[in-house]
């Protein structure tokens, strides 16, 4: 074991000079790093006690915006007839609804089926088949029918020698009309000793299409091909089982159409989907529940409530011998705590002026928020909709311009720990520093003592020659 210079030294001076420069140094360093520490530590629960604060508020406003996007706190849609389902789009409607439709038609999409085939591997024949997409409408003068293009793109399909059977031509439909957006679906109808190919286009009369083949012939020249899928006024060799139509359907005693069954722009905010025609109208409403309002206030009441609750803990301050609360003497959580009551007061523009106030939350003398139910059901039912957009304001995202949002009283935290976490950075920098500077001082003490330690050695042997010297003169004497 290699042996301690200053142990070795104590010949000299008999001191354990190990001990005595660890106790200066670490003397000198406790002076100076128990402030950094202790300011480490106070910062280190302040950023955590403002980060609860940050994440509480945040969590309050998200909780908030969930039952608004939800469609919770606006105007409620129903049906009288499972004939038209309805929902919400976006906000939902501005106002309440009162509206009877009748379905005459649903939209539907174009059905072709193809003649018999044995199996779904039965060839097809090579070459390319053509669909061209837009109206298609009786002939008067045949039994054929007559066909208008229309502006969207026409799609190919090219069956070669490593598609070329029923299934190959279905999944080439299917993949072309894919990549395309054109569509048309494919798919093979089996039974025992039969196979038939279905095509169904997109609702809409619009949507409709023909087929055209251009074949290189089948796997031995002269046998059928592709032309047996031609679908053209005149050559329906694949037949049509179902015409593509368009939705009819009387609103309010006005005759519309829509290419399909799911109608956003009929009623505002609404989104109607036709599931069979009616002999009668159905009733379509929309209105506003109280009710749910009333439990969104008082659920959001109660959460602002436990908030001031928690801003009031981390402020409280030394009291029976008892630590102070992390942020006592914090300026951001009194900040919160005045945002906070200010938002029962303040009126917001978006909500027409209104005021939570007006929707019955008060703050009690304890210093509580509370909220009666009671103003709330007095309030008319036209400013229910001013109700419902505070509510949205205060849940929005933060805005410098929108002082009374939840999550831009949020950010006063969030900007505070940011200049707090600053703050313990540097003490913990100063703490690093102390660090350094002890053991600067160790390394210097050891050097000093072990100087003085040689300079007592050396001062010992001459004593100890001068003592040998007196003796040997003292006993010459003698």
């Amino acid at each position: 074991m290699a042996t301690n210079p200053l142990t070795t030294f104590n010949a000299g001076s008999g001191l354990d000079s190990r001990l005595l420069v660890d106790g200066l140094v670490n003397a000198e360093r406790e002076a100076r790093s128990a402030p950094l520490t202790r300011r480490v530590e106070m910062l280190t629960a302040r950023i955590s006690a403002l980060g609860q604060l940050r994440s509480a508020l945040s969590g309050i406003a998200t909780s908030l915006d969930s039952r608004v996007r939800t469609g919770e706190l606006g105007v409620q849609l129903a049906s009288s007839d499972a004939a038209i389902s309805v929902e919400r789009v976006g906000l939902g409607p501005t106002s309440a609804v009162a509206s009877a439709v009748v379905v005459n038609k649903l939209a539907a999409g174009q059905r072709l089926n193809s003649p018999v085939f044995t199996s779904g591997t039965d060839p097809v024949g090579l070459g390319t088949l053509s669909f061209v997409f837009g109206r298609k409408s009786p002939d008067p003068n045949s039994t054929s029918f007559l066909f208008a293009a229309g502006t969207r793109p026409s799609l190919n399909v090219t069956i070669t020698a490593e598609n070329n059977s029923l299934t190959g031509l279905a999944k080439a439909i299917n993949d072309a009309s894919t990549a395309a957006g054109a569509g048309v679906t494919a798919s093979i109808v089996a039974s025992t000793g039969s196979a038939t190919l279905v095509l169904r286009g997109a609702e809409g009369a619009e949507n409709a299409f023909i087929i055209s083949a251009a074949a290189t012939g089948g796997p031995n020249l002269g046998t059928p091909g592709l032309e047996r899928f031609n679908h053209t006024p005149g050559a329906e060799t694949i037949v049509q089982g179902e015409a593509a139509q368009d939705a009819e359907l009387v609103l309010d005693g006005v005759a519309i159409t829509r290419s399909s069954n799911r109608i956003e722009d009929a009623i505002g905010g609404a989104r109607l989907t036709l599931r069979r025609t009616t002999t009668a109208g159905v009733a379509i409403t929309a209105a506003r529940d109280g009710q749910a309002v009333s439990g969104a206030l008082a659920d959001f009441v109660g959460t602002l409530q436990a908030m001031r609750q928690l801003i009031g803990d981390f402020r409280r301050p030394s009291q029976d011998g008892e630590e102070p609360g992390p942020l006592a003497n914090d300026p951001t959580a009194r900040a919160l705590d005045q945002r906070i009551t200010r938002l029962v007061t303040e009126p917001v523009a978006q909500a027409n002026g209104l005021r939570l106030a007006d929707l019955g939350v008060s703050i009690q003398r304890d210093g509580s928020i509370t909220v009666d139910s009671a103003r709330l059901a007095n309030l008319p039912p036209t400013r229910l909709a001013d109700a419902e957009a505070l509510l949205r304001e205060l849940s929005g995202p933060a805005s410098p311009t929108r002082p009374g949002r939840l999550q831009s009283i949020a950010q006063l935290a969030v900007t505070a720990s940011d200049g707090l976490t600053r703050q313990r950075d540097r003490a913990n920098q100063d703490l690093e520093k102390v660090q350094r500077a002890s053991d600067v001082q160790r390394t210097l003490l050891t050097r000093q003592f072990a100087a003085m330690d040689r300079a007592v050695a050396l001062s010992r042997a001459t004593q100890v020659q001068l003592d040998q010297q007196i003796a040997f003169w003292t006993q010459r004497d003698n």
